[in-house]
């Protein structure tokens, strides 16, 4: 099943309207109506929000956002952010080499802001000792 059709199986069982949905998640009716037809493909922060929104596990529909870019397309879908920032090409082949941080940076992506600031704190001080100590 594509995304699209899980997206609106996914409202269409819970009996939600387009507008309740995009009120609840913020977004405009039409977008809602465009991820459900296939004619837009969410980013990875929207479909986590309509993970969090249905109360399914991420990856239900992370798998199918996957599935629809081909490696060529998740780079050029990334990019378009900033095409200037080489770093986000060694960020992406970092990210699809280790499927494990992938997830870890997902779960960072979704955690309150206060959580998030938390966690990159405690990140930047491990790198620090890391290249204090030339582990690096």
């Amino acid at each position: 099943m594509s995304l699209s059709e899980k997206l609106k199986q996914l409202r269409d069982s819970r009996n939600w309207s387009q507008q309740y949905l995009a009120d609840k998640m913020k977004l405009d009716r039409s977008t809602i109506s465009r991820y459900e037809t296939g004619k837009s493909i969410p980013p990875y922060e929207i479909v986590i929000q309509f993970a969090e929104a249905y109360q399914v596990e991420k990856d239900y529909l992370v798998v199918e956002l996957n599935n629809l870019l081909s490696i060529k397309e998740k780079a050029a879908y990334i990019l378009k952010e900033n095409p200037l920032d080489k770093d986000l090409e060694a960020i992406l082949q970092l990210v699809q080499q280790e499927p494990d941080l992938k997830s870890i940076l997902m779960d960072i992506n979704i955690m309150e802001s206060n959580r998030r600031a938390y966690f990159l704190e405690k990140t930047k001080a491990e790198m620090k000792v890391l290249k204090k100590y030339k582990w690096l």
